[in-house]
């Protein structure tokens, strides 16, 4: 196992470049910070990986999909899986990757899970472990507990199906770009080309929810990257939409289980627990 002088020379080799190094070892654990904007292009690794941000919000694409990850969860990337990641923020996250010569079986499926307070601690020693170079006995032990909480763990719903009709796809990107926009189906259908009957229809079949449900989770999930920004509240609610902040956080509560200063309170806990080892 490397010693913490060995992962600061591997930090500017990508994952991949270390898998190659060291094809043997049973794990590889990287902090990778990414400036907002920034985009690591469609990729894929022999060995899984487990992804989760410790700062920022990270969106990852795998085909028809885009998963969005606050600190408050974690995507489970099979290898040889085609994706791409964006940084919504500035975002700090730690990549964790498994050979799969030496885990038990995982599925070939993407798998976004909440980070509970055991998994987010479980993801630490494991870092830490790596780092100090810990046997490969007993990172295998430690796999083993990931691979049960992998599938054990409640699965979240951060992601949002890119439309595959052209027409919901324009909204899409529009909404994307300017969440606040609250024009009804019918000035979005004069915009198209499509009655606003034809866009309800292609709505409920794609996402088998109403266009102004879809809308809200669209907007909540815009919120996330201005949270990190410590903006306060009530410009937020404006910036996406919202009449005013009572809405907004209602919303968001219902969808995120947590008030937007609760889930600001979270992260910062996150950044201490990193930062403090």
């Amino acid at each position: 196992m490397p010693s913490r002088q060995d992962e600061k020379q591997q930090y500017q080799l990508s994952a991949n470049e270390v898998i190659a190094i060291q094809p043997d070892a049973p794990v590889l654990v990287k902090t990778i910070q990414m400036a907002k904007g920034y985009v690591d292009k469609m990729h894929s690794h022999n060995w899984h990986q487990i992804i989760f941000p410790i700062k920022g919000l990270l969106q990852t694409q795998s085909g028809n999909y885009q998963y969005l990850l606050p600190h408050t969860s974690a995507l489970f990337v099979p290898a040889t899986l085609s994706h791409e990641s964006i940084a919504l923020s500035h975002t700090t996250f730690i990549g964790i990757y498994i050979n799969p010569a030496l885990s038990r079986n995982h599925t070939d499926r993407l798998r976004t899970l909440h980070l509970t307070p055991f998994l987010q601690q479980l993801l630490q020693e494991i870092r830490r472990s790596y780092s100090c170079g810990h046997s490969k006995d007993q990172m295998v032990r430690l796999l083993d507990v990931l691979h049960d909480q992998i599938y054990t763990n409640e699965i979240v719903t951060f992601q949002l199906l890119l439309p595959q009709d052209r027409r919901l796809r324009f909204i899409f990107n529009q909404l994307s770009e300017k969440p606040s926009l609250d024009w009804s189906l019918k000035v979005w259908g004069d915009k198209v080309g499509a009655s606003d009957r034809t866009l309800s229809r292609l709505f409920f079949k794609e996402f088998n929810t109403s266009f102004p449900r879809w809308r809200q989770h669209l907007r909540l999930i815009c919120s996330l990257p201005l949270l990190d920004q410590e903006l306060p509240i009530q410009v937020i609610a404006d910036k996406i939409g919202y009449k005013n902040d009572s809405s907004y956080i209602k919303a968001f509560k219902s969808y995120f289980d947590l008030t937007p200063q609760q889930f600001r309170l979270n992260e910062s806990q996150a950044n201490y627990d990193v930062y403090s080892e």
